[in-house]
């Protein structure tokens, strides 16, 4: 399963963390696997270029940092969890999401 979470301070989106495997299929015909690479890498990227978000990947596992959160990035993870969301609705064996309340940059997540 693929667990992706959300920390959230009082104000701003503040972490994400993506780790794990969907299982839904074999390697290269996993569409759930596909669907959130692609979201969360897209959103990753966007966040690093635009918002100064540190982001680290390792294998099976995606961490995205904001040390100085703002507007344009809430907009951007919130549509990130929207779209997260309406798959795991559809595939809930294989998508878990969560958010943290009340989190820091440093709320660190262990799978």
């Amino acid at each position: 399963m693929i667990k992706v979470t959300f920390n959230k301070s009082s104000e701003h989106y503040v972490s994400i963390f993506v780790r794990g495997h969907s299982h839904f299929d074999v390697k290269g015909k996993d569409i759930v696997c596909a669907a959130v690479s692609a979201l969360v890498q897209h959103t990753a990227r966007v966040l690093q270029d635009h918002c100064g978000a540190l982001v680290k990947k390792r294998s099976a596992k995606l961490e995205i940092s904001l040390t100085n959160p703002e507007e344009l990035s809430d907009l951007l993870i919130n549509e990130l969890y929207k779209s997260l969301y309406d798959l795991q609705e559809q595939f809930p064996a294989n998508l878990f999401l969560e958010v943290n309340e009340n989190a820091n940059q440093y709320t660190n997540v262990r799978s």
